[in-house]
């Protein structure tokens, strides 16, 4: 059910945590190696009070396909088989479609799949939410299958969503509506069910409001179709960050996610990498009363039912693979532990207890009144963690980031942890990239380059007539 080569990277991980780290909680090296990105088109045209990118950002010239697809290749030889892939950077949708080049992204999700990895495309959704045929193209033609959608009060530049009206995050709930009928839309027109994700940047700001966030994900089933997950990812002094009097802490964005759920959440349930960096707990949302059940709770018995889980199924997921291939791997992998049926029933039984739910579950179940949610918070270092000399502590939390992206340096390719890339690397990496300022400044219509010719591309091979990508362009970024 595992490919050798996976189970190797798997091992390799494993071997490289920190030795009190390799718990039987532990995901990073047992489901997965890390999730990689790539540093594709730096260029934004949001504001947003906390971004990670340097001042210099917009001023970086795109980078060719070539250089891309480079990235993705070099990620793929660190992630091994089946993994995820952030394609991030700036806004890619907001660069690609303002260059003119919409037509590259299609391009590099198609590769990133024939590549063997699963691609989530990271964005803020302005273009996506005003050319929903756009987002038609790259799920029917890109593959893409996962969306990151980033959505909060920070953000500055959004139309119709001013910054300076926008006090708490139930203001932004209408603007959430429109994605939840644009993403529920494409699936109904294409016929693929892809999922997104929301990602939120916690500061102290918006606080107090997080728990709008969960509560108004729980308040109806379609939102939990369109956001199978949501992302709480707390500021960081990298980048335009304008530092604030009182930066938020995990433990407290923690709470509020609490509060908005209504339940008690632990953070330690399961391990993706290190405890301090990534905590994540998933739900089952119970309609039409919205109740909130934790399916991976912190008692003795849970704790002992999902190291099993790990121990039979660990490396199994979704892997790009058909839903008949992946149910045979999980069929594989359950006959050849065949005593983990009595563990799975008397799992059921405990928690059915514990929750005090009846045979009305099986009803709500057959009559698709369950849905699923994946909480996930992220806790970012800043440039004070990571400036020398370094904790032991920081030390331990990069070795076991579980958010690395294939970066050359010196001509050799290094797995870079987003906290180091954001702090450490970027600007001055940006800096080798921008143009010297001692040559004439080129117009906008000189720095935009065409739409890609399909013909010249066989990756685009098999778009229907209905997109036209000699059509797809757009206003040039900036410079």
């Amino acid at each position: 059910p595992i490919p050798g080569e996976l189970r190797s990277f798997l091992a390799a991980r494993m071997r490289e945590l920190p030795a009190e780290l390799r718990t039987d909680l532990q995901v990073a090296g047992r489901h997965f190696t890390h999730c990689g990105y790539i540093m594709g088109p730096s260029y934004c045209s949001f504001g947003c009070t906390h971004c990670y990118l340097p001042k210099n950002a917009n001023r970086v010239p795109l980078p060719t396909l070539e250089e891309m697809k480079s990235q993705i290749d070099a990620n793929r030889r660190m992630i091994g088989p089946g993994g995820g892939l952030q394609i991030t950077g700036g806004d890619v949708v907001d660069a690609y479609w303002r260059a003119g080049r919409a037509a590259d992204l299609a391009i590099l999700l198609r590769y990133a799949n024939r590549a063997g990895l699963v691609p989530m495309l990271m964005t803020h959704g302005q273009v996506l939410l005003e050319n929903p045929d756009y987002l038609d193209h790259l799920v029917q033609y890109g593959g893409l299958r996962k969306l990151a959608l980033h959505i909060d009060i920070t953000q500055a530049g959004r139309p119709g969503f001013p910054i300076q009206a926008q006090k708490r995050e139930a203001d932004l709930h209408p603007l959430r509506e429109l994605f939840v009928d644009l993403l529920l839309g494409v699936r109904r027109r294409t016929g693929v069910k892809f999922f997104a994700a929301h990602t939120v940047t916690v500061c102290e700001r918006n606080l107090e409001s997080v728990a709008d966030i969960p509560r108004w994900l729980m308040a109806d089933p379609r939102h939990l179709d369109a956001f199978r997950m949501v992302s709480f990812q707390t500021e960081a002094a990298v980048g335009r960050t304008r530092k604030l009097s009182s930066p938020v802490s995990a433990e407290e964005v923690w709470r509020r996610i609490q509060e908005g759920v209504g339940i008690d959440l632990s953070r330690d349930n399961l391990w993706f990498g290190h405890p301090d960096c990534s905590n994540m707990t998933t739900l089952m949302v119970i309609y039409p009363e919205g109740r909130a059940v934790n399916l991976i709770p912190a008692d003795t018995e849970s704790r002992k039912f999902w190291a099993e889980v790990l121990r039979v199924f660990g490396g199994i997921g979704n892997r790009g693979g058909s839903v008949f291939e992946s149910a045979l791997a999980v069929l594989s992998a359950w006959a050849r532990r065949p005593s983990f049926s009595l563990g799975l029933l008397r799992y059921i039984r405990h928690r059915l207890r514990e929750e005090r739910l009846g045979p009305g579950l099986l009803l709500h179940l057959l009559r698709g009144r369950v849905r699923g949610l994946n909480i996930v918070m992220h806790n970012f270092m800043g440039q004070q963690d990571l400036a020398a000399p370094r904790s032991d502590i920081v030390e331990k939390r990069l070795a076991a980031c579980a958010f690395r992206g294939a970066f050359r340096r010196n001509g050799q390719w290094e797995a870079v942890p987003m906290c180091e890339m954001n702090a450490t690397f970027r600007e001055a990496q940006y800096a080798r990239l921008i143009p010297s300022p001692i040559l004439r400044p080129r117009s906008p219509a000189e720095t935009a380059r065409p739409a890609v010719n399909r013909a010249a591309h066989p990756e685009l091979a098999g778009a229907g007539r209905k997109h036209d990508l000699s059509s797809i362009s757009g206003e040039a970024p900036r410079a």
